[in-house]
């Protein structure tokens, strides 16, 4: 009797070794380590690669201004985050979603711009979103002034988030815009 339960403690340790083992090898970041996977129809096999195989080390922030119609210049407002978090944004974080799709434009932009140059941006669809949301926040937000003559620009800048020792570098400095829609 001893002898049976030995060989299944031993099996049962063979098989959490060789699953521990192919968790492991699975989670390198090149893809071609997860043909482990095809085999996994319980989802076994965790995938704990969320942040590789390049962490997030940078956050951009988007910046927007107005100038009126006799020229005087607003100074910059961050469109979106910045407000410091609450305890409980650990757990739930709801309004995190619209920064989170800003971000996401952005770096559609800086892409296109890293690839096309700046001449490929005017017009795109990330440069008619951005336009689109600081139209919103001038004309609905809080901006004392609602002159249909104003002018909006926005810059997205590449910032290190909580991490004082990186300097901002300014990506793009959109051409101004009106802050009305234009048919």
């Amino acid at each position: 009797m001893k002898r049976s339960s030995t060989v299944a403690h031993r099996s049962v340790d063979a098989l959490l070794a060789g699953w521990f083992a192919i968790t492991l090898v699975s989670q390198h970041p090149h893809r071609s380590f997860d043909w482990f996977r095809q085999f996994d129809r319980m989802g076994a096999i965790p995938n704990w690669r969320f942040f590789a195989p390049f962490p997030i080390r940078y956050d951009f922030v988007v910046l927007f201004r107005v100038v009126s119609e006799g020229g005087e210049v607003s100074p910059w407002t961050r469109l979106v985050g910045g407000d410091g978090r609450s305890w409980s944004a650990v757990v739930w974080s709801p309004e995190r979603r619209h920064e989170k799709a800003v971000l996401t434009v952005c770096g559609d932009l800086v892409s296109t711009l890293t690839v096309s140059g700046p001449g490929a941006i005017e017009n795109s669809v990330p440069d008619r979103v951005l336009r689109e949301l600081v139209r919103r926040e001038v004309l609905h937000g809080s901006r004392e002034s609602r002159d249909p003559a104003q002018r909006c620009q926005f810059l997205i800048t590449k910032s290190g988030g909580y991490d004082d020792q990186v300097a901002p570098k300014f990506l793009y400095a959109s051409p101004l815009f009106l802050s009305r829609s234009q048919g």
